[in-house]
């Protein structure tokens, strides 16, 4: 088996050419910019060893809380729940520790602190900025008005926050973002270095601020696109957003009063030729001009600007040295990532299965694809794997390049050939 996996990469390898070294590369690119950003989170927390760990065996999660004050009238209230019922390292109902890390808005450290939550508890932490024990930078002290908090935890758990008006009680609730490190690109959902607020405003009544963090391991250049209602873009503002610093504008929309629409964020890296890049989480709040009362917009991350929307039903033919058949792909799509089913309708195929789950993702607009079913459904189980790939699609047919291979040394080079024949809800 071993032997066979590496003669595989060497006939992969031979079949590259230039067609396939765009979406190579993007891949590398996305995979290194990841790996980058997971050494920066051990590096640090290598650095923060002045506080005991309540586990010898470090921690392995992560979660974001993209902004907390007590400005403006306000204080935020931080929440912890601990979901595990059984862990490999501490067993049945295990408790998390949790090491909790307030950044202030220009990416310095300044107070941390540590608590234990049991396996099923809420532990709730009043006005946490004030709260964390530790200052971790004597100079400038503990004092912060704004800041983003950065959550470790040996065992899994959600987080939220409740930034609250302190003239009127009212909580606004922010949940924390899971940092999707090493997450294949197309399915992370709330970071990237493309992210949308899908309404914001300035009118009369309502009021929009935007926060932005920069939890990549490399400073960025900050594009804020505001467009109104129609699509139509009305204001860009940018500005310079350090590792681990914030954006913060409390009245987004300022420049263009009585407007409302979506806005969107993106950010470059000003050094791209290093391994290091930016990368972001933002979220923003409206609130009521008339009584303050408000609630979050979580940003999304979106796709890459020239990816194509190809969901739909696609029929056509797989062909090779084992293969030859005819097969209907259906496509579904949410911003670059695909999925969807393979059905096989007549020929031959080396399984003796003949519907699959399909899933992949779009880099540089190449499609990426291959079967989720790992195992056949024939006597033995074979374990199998099918793999596509798909150049940009320049004219109306899907064709790229095909790759079968199983556990009975079987293998087959070969290519597809698909035209897109409806829509899925017809």
């Amino acid at each position: 088996m071993i032997l066979f996996i590496f003669a595989e990469r060497a006939t992969v390898e031979a079949r590259e050419g230039s067609k396939n070294a765009v979406a190579r590369t993007a891949v590398a690119t996305q995979r290194l910019n990841q790996s980058s950003w997971l050494e920066s989170l051990r590096d640090f927390r290598r650095k923060i060893g002045s506080q005991t760990q309540a586990s010898g065996d470090g921690t392995s999660f992560v979660v974001i809380i993209p902004y907390v004050t007590t400005e403006s009238n306000s204080r935020t209230n931080l929440g912890l729940n601990n979901y595990s019922q059984i862990s490999f390292v501490h067993g049945i109902n295990p408790f998390a520790s949790v090491f909790i890390y307030l950044f202030d808005q220009e990416g310095s450290l300044r107070r941390s602190g540590s608590v234990v939550v049991e396996s099923n508890e809420l532990v709730q932490i009043n006005d946490i900025i004030n709260q964390l024990p530790t200052i971790e930078d004597p100079v400038q002290g503990g004092n912060v008005g704004t800041g983003w908090l950065l959550i470790f935890s040996d065992e899994p758990l959600t987080a939220w926050a409740s930034v609250i008006s302190n003239s009127n009680d009212d909580p606004s609730i922010e949940l924390a973002i899971a940092d999707q490190i090493s997450k294949p690109a197309a399915f992370v959902e709330s970071t990237g270095t493309r992210l949308a607020i899908q309404s914001s405003a300035k009118t009369a009544k309502f009021q929009s601020s935007l926060v932005v963090v920069n939890v990549g391991p490399d400073d960025g250049n900050l594009y804020v696109d505001i467009y109104d209602q129609l699509g139509n873009l009305i204001d860009t503002k940018t500005a310079l957003i350090k590792q681990n610093g914030m954006f913060v504008d409390n009245d987004i929309r300022s420049a263009v009063p009585d407007t409302f629409g979506q806005i969107v964020i993106e950010v470059t890296d000003p050094t791209p030729n290093d391994d290091k890049a930016p990368r972001l989480v933002a979220n923003s709040i409206v609130k009521s001009t008339v009584n303050g009362t408000g609630a979050f917009f979580p940003a999304f991350a979106l796709p890459q600007v020239d990816t194509k929307a190809i969901a739909g039903v696609w029929e056509g033919s797989l062909t090779g040295s084992l293969i030859n058949a005819q097969v209907k792909m259906q496509l579904f799509q949410e911003r670059d990532m695909i999925y969807g089913t393979l059905d096989i309708l007549s020929g031959s195929f080396p399984t003796v299965a003949r519907s699959f789950s399909i899933s992949g993702e779009v880099s540089s607009n190449h499609y990426l694809l291959q079967v989720q079913d790992a195992f056949d459904s024939d006597s033995a189980n074979t374990f199998f794997s099918y793999r596509l790939h798909i150049p940009p699609i320049t004219g109306i047919r899907m064709e790229g390049d095909t790759l079968y291979f199983d556990e009975q040394n079987r293998k087959d080079i070969g290519s597809v050939s698909l035209s897109r024949t409806g829509s899925i809800y017809q």
